[in-house]
């Protein structure tokens, strides 16, 4: 976490992290990081682990230092509670049971009761914003299981600035919405560029000036993979590469192939018009794109590893279809589950959990 500038927040509630394989080095694989996510990551499938959930929500109440008085009593929770939390959601969507909540929500609730917590599950929406703030200013911590933007009657910008509010007043939030935005975003990959699950040749255009200028090298460099901002299933990440048969300096006018991870269909455009293409994932809101050095291993798969706090619960990999990029179920790829203590997964777990995990708060700048 200091890395990515957060050195003081704690590691997310539930969350993952994608990476690709790199070439080995003395016989044994490397792992770079293609993503972070920690919006709303479910473990319905997995609900044997919402013990670890809660004894890591706990740990996460205890990190925050704060002891409340005064908490409510509900008459199915302890009658001497440890504290306070509260999970919160919000009402429709997709990720929902036929009760209406997320179907890991009650799990984990009932894993922090059996534990000696009270804990209750609220919906927030922009009209009960005051009452659910209240309420929220009264317990010790707050899970909140909103996916962001995705709801009728949530402003996503309102929710975050009262859970930062709360979050100020020493409530433990998991996650915090600056945590999600930071580690969501992919210009992450170039904060962390320095630890050894990043490329240190990885940039980031906030502006179109500045992609047109780097991006022309960049490419001429080698393959590379070109990501946008927004999107989780492969849309606006391409890889490019100069197409063979061409003489002489790389400009606006060469020609690359290009093939884009949602689907791995091909194109062909120039320079300039590909980056004219690209100029919509630039403009708006968060816009940003994102320009690595493309691993040629990614057609073995990705490797996801989805974390409870510190503790890894599961590796994932992600095998695309023969012949594509994309390690989406949709585009045909297939997964295979690890444990943890894998014998395989020695090296990333070693590598990632216990020397690179400490540094990547910090780094994303949330300390």
């Amino acid at each position: 976490m200091p890395v990515l500038g957060l050195e003081k927040a704690p590691i997310p509630l539930i969350w993952t992290s994608d990476f690709i394989l790199g070439d080995k080095v003395d016989g044994k694989d490397t792992y770079f990081v293609g993503e972070f996510n920690c919006s709303c990551v479910g473990i319905t499938q997995q609900l044997h682990l919402c013990p670890l959930v809660a004894d890591a929500a706990i740990q996460i109440c205890g990190e925050a230092s704060k002891v409340k008085a005064g908490c409510p009593v509900l008459s199915a929770q302890p009658t001497s509670p440890a504290g306070k939390i509260i999970v919160l959601e919000a009402r429709g969507g997709s990720d929902k049971g036929a009760d209406g909540h997320r179907r890991d929500t009650i799990p984990i609730a009932n894993a922090l009761i059996e534990k000696g917590w009270a804990v209750t599950a609220m919906f927030y929406n922009d009209a009960d914003h005051d009452k659910v703030k209240e309420e929220l200013m009264r317990c010790d911590g707050v899970i909140v299981r909103v996916n962001p933007g995705t709801y009728e009657g949530v402003t996503q910008s309102k929710l975050d600035q009262m859970l930062r509010d709360v979050a100020a007043s020493g409530v433990a939030c998991m996650s915090h919405p600056d945590v999600m935005i930071k580690m969501g975003a992919k210009d992450a990959l170039v904060k962390i560029r320095d630890l050894s699950c990043g490329m240190a040749d990885t940039y980031a255009y906030y502006d179109i000036p500045s992609f047109k200028d780097q991006f022309p090298k960049s490419v001429a460099s080698g393959t590379r993979v070109v990501k946008q901002n927004r999107g989780s299933q492969g849309e606006g990440i391409w890889v490019c590469k100069v197409k063979e048969g061409q003489t002489g300096d790389v400009t606006g006018s060469t020609i690359l192939d290009l093939q884009e991870a949602v689907d791995n269909h091909k194109e062909e455009k120039t320079i300039d018009e590909f980056m004219t293409f690209c100029e919509q994932y630039i403009v708006g809101e968060n816009g940003q794109l994102i320009d690595q050095r493309f691993l040629p291993r990614i057609v073995e798969g990705e490797l996801r590893l989805n974390m409870i706090y510190k503790t890894p619960t599961e590796v994932v990999h992600k095998k695309p279809a023969d012949g594509g990029i994309s390690a989406t179920l949709a585009s045909g790829a297939k997964y295979v589950s690890y444990a943890p203590d894998a014998p395989e997964m020695v090296d990333l777990i070693d590598n990632f959990v216990n020397k690179d995990l400490p540094k990547v708060m910090p780094v994303l700048g949330l300390e």
